[in-house]
């Protein structure tokens, strides 16, 4: 049996980038769709490169004869027929042609729009033929694997999370599957207005199952108890504040008062009261009283519901017992 700290959530990728455009061009080719993996690296997008190479050629052809003047102005400085200032002026010419010379390159560069991250291709924002300006947004990537949780624990339980904890996680949209997770961080600080503290959890998915937004049930196992005695909880008699249930004892119903432990689902830990084989009666117990004759149908195996057991005092007539097991 274990006991948790359950909170809910929508889960996130590790990282979720924009990519944007770093100039200007009409998009030629798009090499992803929406769902594709990619890694960092790859070209995503492709802008035409036709302005971008005459621009490369004008910065060549500039280069070239600001570097010819240099040469001719150079030989006169050093014969003493050209001023210092005029001299230091074609040597910043040259500096400035050779970074306008970088610049086109670096522009030519950026017409292949590249991955920044390795993952997955989220969204696809623009068409072949549209023309896209620097800081442009054209696609979003973002890495899935491993998937994070952010929940909000309140104050009171922050003494019983750590980082490393084991998580259950439970997807809405995936009822039959069971994921692992794992507590990555605790935030140092406490919220003021909310009173919680963030942990950011780690779910990890080979299999790809899991998406962002999906909507999850976290429960963060805070204890454990190994070999322990369990019934189910409907044996538990509601009738009254305390913690009764009807065991079958040579051929008659008992009323026994128990202590309880850890609550799971529909089970329940029973830390006195109890001895291990003991039948707990689970259903019928309206209009049962202690000491009244019943009678077993069926066993079942121990730690859950059984076959009943007849009364005349029952209501429904078929008490059900259960055994009491680990």
């Amino acid at each position: 049996m274990v006991t948790y700290v359950q909170t809910h959530a929508r889960l996130e990728a590790e990282r979720q980038v924009d990519v944007l455009a770093r100039t200007t061009g009409l998009v030629e080719t798009i090499a992803v769709e929406e769902g594709d993996r990619v890694r960092e690296g790859d070209i995503l997008v492709r802008l035409g490169k036709e302005e971008l190479k005459l621009r490369l050629q004008q910065a060549q052809v500039a280069l070239q004869q600001v570097n010819a003047t240099f040469t001719r102005t150079k030989a006169l400085h050093d014969s003493r027929m050209v001023s210092e200032a005029e001299f230091e002026t074609i040597r910043h010419q040259v500096e400035n042609a050779r970074v306008s010379l970088d610049e086109v390159k670096l522009s030519l560069a950026y017409a292949d729009i590249r991955a920044p991250i390795s993952g997955v291709v989220m969204l696809r924002l623009v068409e072949v033929g549209d023309l896209i300006r620097p800081n442009q947004q054209v696609l979003e990537l973002a890495d899935l694997e491993p998937l994070l949780a952010r929940i909000h624990v309140p104050e009171k339980r922050m003494h019983q999370i750590r980082e490393g904890q084991e998580a259950r996680v439970l997807i809405e949209s995936l009822p039959d599957e069971k994921f692992a997770g794992e507590i990555r961080m605790i935030s140092p600080g406490v919220d003021p207005q909310s009173g919680t503290v963030k942990v950011t959890l780690e779910i990890p998915d080979a299999l790809g199952r899991l998406k962002p937004g999906m909507f999850a049930s976290v429960s963060i196992i805070t204890d454990r108890h190994l070999n322990t005695l369990i019934i189910p909880k409907k044996g538990l008699i509601i009738e009254t504040d305390e913690d009764d249930v009807y065991v079958v004892a040579e051929g008659k119903a008992r009323r026994t008062r128990v202590e309880l432990g850890f609550v799971e689902g529909d089970q329940v830990e029973v830390v006195q009261g109890l001895e291990e084989g003991n039948q707990v009666i689970t259903v019928g117990q309206d209009g049962l009283k202690n000491g009244m004759a019943v009678r077993p149908v069926g066993l079942a195996p121990l730690a859950g519901p059984v076959d009943g057991a007849d009364s005349t005092a029952a209501t429904d007539g078929r008490p059900e017992p259960s055994g009491a097991g680990r």
